[in-house]
Parts: structure tokens; sequence; C-alpha cells
């Protein structure tokens, strides 16, 4: 059981450190496969998902299932998007 689970931290270290080695990009499902192991990667992203939130970042997916991909974020946003419009009110 030891060794097992050795293993799984393994691949979650070998896929945090395919992010963290391209921040801001987005990475394709098979580079976290080959990364993170064909049937597990999508739990590795996971566990990568909860140590990099801990330390103020983001996982986030591009909600794409025919191409998906995932991008690290290594920091919060401060405020809002800048591509999403707000209404200003009016003053006259």
């Amino acid at each position: 059981m030891r060794e097992e689970i050795e293993r799984r931290s393994g691949a979650t270290t070998r896929v945090l450190g395919l992010f963290q080695s391209r921040p801001w990009q987005w990475i394709g499902w098979m580079d976290l496969a080959t990364v993170g192991g064909s049937l597990g990667w999508r739990t590795r992203v996971s566990n990568a998902r909860e140590i990099v939130r801990k330390e103020g970042g983001d996982i986030v997916w591009n909600e794409n299932v025919k191409a998906s991909a995932y991008m690290f974020k290594p920091q919060a946003p401060l405020g809002r998007s800048a591509d999403m419009p707000t209404v200003q009110p009016s003053f006259f």
C-alpha cells in the first residue's frame, strides 16, 4: 500500500511540475496523461489543483470536452475580468 501511495503522489508531483513549467498556457489532456498516467491524470490534476489553491493560484479547465485542456494560473485574480463589460451608473 505504501508503494502505491508514493507512486500516486509522484504522479501528482510530475503533473504539478508540468503546470509550473508552463504557467498561463493551455496544456492538453494528452500531455497530462503522459505525465500523470493514462487512467489517473484527471485525479492528478485535481490533486494538483488543491495544492495550487492553497498557495493562492488556480488550475482551470477550458470546458471543451472534445479538446480538453487545463491552465495553471499562479495568482488568484485581483478583480473582475477585463473582458466582462460593466454598467457604469449615470451621473447626469
